[in-house]
């Protein structure tokens, strides 16, 4: 209910300063809350644990934003359908994420440019970083995506647009759905994700010791008709749907993909399941909000997950339908355009608690 009151608060506090411009607002823990115009304002004023609320907006440009604190980015959300009382949050730029961002997360929002971590070697190390219900392009895990990080993240209920660039690091993406290819993991988590790659391979350079759990893979894995995965190996796959076969080769280098000679995990999987018989509606390898991406009865990937629960983004801890961020939604707003006689302008919220 304090969290209710305090978003409230909010927008009422700046009602009037808000219609005039978009602006952002940070919540500081320490007490007290301030509005910006630009975000990097914002994040310079900020201290780690703050929350910075982005408005709904057509077009906010960042440029090249460098965050160093621990603090929590929330948009008003990425669906048309869900932010029409408040607008999506869009934001066209880069962000780049240093040390000293420990614990930070964002959400909510739309980004045009490059997610990373780091500037160099010396700043990409972030731990417990938290990444959900945004819509991303291309992510670089470390500064350039191949040096090895010891940072730690959880990406969960992202549209994923652009390649993955791990860092060789032990990342968690849980329930996203994803476009492009995978590249320098080793030991990272996937688990009910959608992978919607249409070219010849899902995994591309170097993922290594890596467990792939009640996935959906529209297109091949690993390897398939000849197309090879550099190094993509010791890999464990347990009950992910496959639109064909999982397709293990060798690489390259004469590595064994998995376990022809006794490397990797593979059980429970469900393969060569026909396109008609994976989603309730779509197609393509892009996504799409008019797609239902809920399987079709009668699916094998129905309750065919090691958990017991759905193959893909709806099983584990179900993809959250609109993709609103966990903070308070408004849902409707109304203001008059002119005060009353007695000087009052009428003003009227209403504002929706979010389950999870």
């Amino acid at each position: 209910m304090k969290k209710i009151i305090m978003i409230v608060g909010l927008f009422i506090l700046g009602i009037q300063s808000i219609y005039a411009q978009e602006l952002i607002a940070v919540n500081h823990t320490a007490g007290g809350s301030e509005f910006f115009t630009r975000l990097d304002s914002a994040v310079a004023h900020s201290a780690n644990g703050d929350y910075i609320y982005l408005p709904g907006t057509a077009l906010m440009n960042i440029g090249n934003l460098v965050i160093d604190k621990g603090v929590h980015i929330i948009g008003a959300g990425i669906y048309p359908d869900s932010c029409y009382a408040t607008g999506t949050t869009f934001l066209t730029g880069n962000i780049t994420i240093v040390s000293g961002a420990d614990n930070g997360s964002l959400q909510g929002f739309i980004l045009t440019g490059v997610l990373s971590f780091g500037t160099s070697k010396a700043n990409q190390h972030v731990s417990s970083y938290y990444v959900s219900r945004c819509n991303l392009s291309t992510i670089y895990l470390s500064n350039n995506g191949t040096d090895t990080t010891t940072s730690s993240f959880l990406f969960r209920e992202n549209i994923i647009r652009g390649h993955i660039y791990g860092g060789y690091s032990n990342a968690s993406f849980r329930n996203n759905i994803i476009e492009a290819q995978l590249n320098y993991f080793y030991g990272a988590t996937f688990l009910h994700n959608d992978f919607l790659w249409g070219s010849n391979k899902t995994l591309n350079f170097y993922v290594k010791n890596s467990t792939f759990s009640n996935n959906i893979f529209k297109n091949p894995c690993v390897a398939y008709y000849g197309w090879i995965p550099i190094q993509c190996t010791d890999n464990n796959y347990y009950y992910n749907l496959f639109n064909g076969p999982i397709g293990f080769y060798y690489d390259y280098y004469g590595s064994c993909i998995a376990n022809l000679n006794g490397f990797g995990n593979i059980s429970g999987n469900h393969e060569n399941v026909p396109n008609e018989q994976i989603y309730t509606s779509q197609s393509g390898n892009a996504y799409d909000i008019h797609h239902n991406y809920h399987l079709i009865a009668g699916s094998p990937g129905m309750n065919g997950g090691s958990d017991g629960t759905d193959c893909g983004i709806y099983g584990g801890e179900p993809f959250k339908d609109g993709m609103l961020p966990v903070n308070p939604h408004i849902q409707f707003k109304y203001v008059a355009g002119s005060t009353s006689p007695s000087g009052t302008l009428n003003i009227h919220f209403k504002v929706a608690a979010q389950e999870k």
